[in-house]
């Protein structure tokens, strides 16, 4: 008789070990579902920030070429002149591979 409680005391020692383990492992469980919905809410909201910033970059950046083109484009040689600049009266071209053109450095 003594030897079955003792077995049984055992067998319900070792169920509540087991019990506690399982108990142990469903809250590590839990706790990383929980950390690692977090973090990929945190990555989620980061990405979208970044994909808005960006957009705005583009759009910044569509302007300002923008802007630039339009500067370009009013550059003419009435202004030019106005600014100092002079015309050439004798332009010299040189062609590659050309027999007739020969550059040298002249140092005085």
């Amino acid at each position: 008789m003594t030897d079955l409680i003792k077995q049984k005391t055992k067998t319900l020692q070792i169920n509540n070990l087991f019990n506690y383990g399982l108990m142990a492992l469903v809250m590590a469980a839990a706790l990383s579902y929980m950390y690692f919905a977090n973090i990929a809410v945190r990555n989620l909201t980061v990405l979208e920030k970044t994909r808005k910033q960006i957009q705005s970059l583009n759009i910044e950046v569509s302007e300002k070429e923008s802007q630039r083109l339009s500067i370009e484009n009013s550059v003419s040689t009435e202004k030019a002149i106005s600014l100092g600049f002079v015309e050439v009266r004798h332009p010299t071209f040189i062609v590659k591979n050309s027999k007739k053109t020969a550059l040298s450095l002249k140092i005085d």
